[in-house]
């Protein structure tokens, strides 16, 4: 072997699979006799680590480095060395022959991008992806006699942003979905089967009302209800695990795209689906449980949580839930005795409905009791549930209404915190709305909190509620407000106190609670 040949492959793996080559066996001939413009392409393509295939001549014989080997597979080298390219390339040749002829043709350099081939490499038919360029060889006259493939296999980034596209595409569909769990595994099925990395999906639960009635896991006795993962083949059985110490709800079957090997990536990927789903399926079957729970306890907990009428006959309170919900929710008001005859009240309301909000509710209502038996006043008291608040998940953007009723000096101190005014309606059947001192919700920033000090007179009587009375969805809070007004107008004269508070909600809600109602009702001596 010529000098020149030696030292340009000398200290790659692939040169010594080139020495090893008889070229005066090709269409090459011997290196000696190569062109100049075909040594300089070989000494290029040594020179690199890039991945460079030299083809030249009529029947492209190729030539290539370490770099370029990694793209042979397991099974393509040696035998490429010094090989044709159509002919090593047979499988894929009619998606790169073209380019090939094209830049023979006209000397223009080609640029391609993820460009998908299906190869067979290493022993099977693998999706590849490849970046790349073929640029044009040319001899001592000029003539375009060969190309040079630069190229770069992107197929790993181009399959994880797809695998990572799908389990985006997954976690979305099935966040936030606390309905049934055969529902979630409609949904979780109808995401998978859509993925290109996933051949086959089936999620089958314990329930013979699930997704196809029937559990397949019988169809394979080897892996039926499976204490953890199972792998035969490409194929994946896995539990739908509930907690430690329950029983699995099903059995989830994932198997893996053929064309991709079953290396540990692809492993890790259809765990990981397979992990999503029965967290999943977990989430729904705990929320069912739980509502089936709290459904039959939910009127004993909101019998504990509404507080007693205050014995003083001046106060009659109400609480009705909404009609088409469990009968527990974020709405709140309570009355405390103070010293000197003074009492305190907070009617408040927590953002959403159920128990989550009934518990950040409880803790509100705690807090606001104990500040004022504590002898905070109204400003001090929403002052310091802003700091609590912020601890209480839920409790965040809540309303409240705080007041101090001195029977004594005939007045009503009060602060508040975004929620609807209260009403002050007297004697004679005038009315006011007890808007000052407003401030924003809890947590939300302001400047400080502010107190306001109503006169009240004899048979005057204080209305405070919460957004469930007033609101509608076809209507303006301004109508509900006014409409609000008009009817207490009409109702307070001449009725008693404790008749009131369900004149009052019969009037305003004739269809029924859409929302829970709070309603507080204190009149003067």
């Amino acid at each position: 072997m010529v000098d020149w040949f030696t030292r340009a492959v000398r200290g790659q793996d692939c040169g010594e699979a080139a020495l090893a080559v008889d070229w005066s066996a090709t269409p090459l001939g011997p290196p000696d006799a190569w062109p100049a413009g075909l040594r300089r392409a070989v000494e290029l393509c040594f020179s690199t680590r890039f991945a460079v295939l030299v083809s030249w001549g009529p029947e492209l014989t190729m030539i290539y480095n370490d770099g370029y080997r990694e793209m042979l597979g397991r099974d393509l080298h040696p035998q490429a060395m010094g090989a044709a390219a159509p002919k090593l390339w047979g499988q894929i040749w009619d998606e790169v022959g073209p380019l090939f002829d094209d830049v023979i043709r006209t000397g223009r350099p080609t640029w391609d991008v993820d460009m998908p081939l299906m190869m067979d490499r290493s022993g099977f038919v693998e999706e590849t992806r490849f970046t790349f360029s073929y640029s044009p060889l040319r001899d001592d006259d000029g003539v375009v006699q060969g190309v040079m493939d630069i190229a770069t296999e992107t197929t790993d980034q181009v399959v994880d942003r797809r695998r990572l596209s799908t389990l985006s595409r997954l976690s979305f569909a099935l966040h936030g979905r606390h309905g049934d769990p055969e529902e979630v595994a409609d949904l979780a099925t109808a995401v998978l089967r859509d993925a290109e990395d996933v051949g086959e999906v089936h999620v089958s639960l314990d329930d013979p009302g699930g997704p196809d009635g029937h559990d397949e896991a019988t169809d394979h006795p080897d892996t039926a209800r499976p204490a953890g993962p199972v792998w035969h083949g490409r194929t994946l059985f896995a539990p739908l695990d509930t907690h430690p110490g329950r029983p699995p709800l099903g059995t989830i079957t994932l198997r893996g795209n053929e064309h991709r090997p079953l290396d540990e990536t692809q492993r890790s990927f259809l765990l990981l689906l397979a992990s999503t789903v029965s967290h999943a399926v977990a989430a729904a079957e705990e929320h069912r449980s739980r509502v089936s729970r709290l459904t039959g306890v939910s009127d004993a907990l909101q019998r504990a949580m509404v507080p007693a009428t205050p014995t003083s006959p001046r106060w009659q309170t109400r609480y009705r839930p909404a009609d088409d919900s469990l009968a527990v929710g974020g709405d709140w008001f309570d009355v405390v005795e103070l010293s000197s005859g003074r009492f305190g009240l907070v009617v408040g309301d927590c953002v959403g409905h159920g128990v989550v909000a009934a518990a950040s509710m409880g803790r509100l209502s705690s807090a606001g009791r104990a500040l004022m038996l504590a002898g905070s006043g109204p400003a001090q008291v929403l002052a310091m549930l802003d700091e609590f608040a912020r601890t209480v998940p839920g409790a965040e953007h809540a309303t409240v209404f705080c007041g101090v009723v001195d029977p004594a000096t005939m007045t009503l101190t009060y602060s508040s915190a975004g929620h609807p005014p209260g009403l002050l309606v007297g004697a004679d059947g005038a009315s006011a709305w007890l808007d000052g001192a407003r401030g924003p919700l809890l947590t939300l920033p302001h400047v400080g909190r502010s107190e306001h000090t109503a006169t009240l007179a004899s048979g005057d009587t204080v209305l405070l509620y919460t957004d469930g009375l007033v609101e509608r969805r076809d209507t303006r809070l301004r109508d509900g407000l006014e409409r609000l007004a008009a009817v207490a107008r009409a109702e307070c004269r001449g009725t008693p106190l404790d008749e009131l508070p369900e004149r009052l909600l019969d009037a305003m809600l004739p269809d029924g609670a859409r929302d829970d109602v709070a309603l507080v009702a204190y009149r003067t001596d």
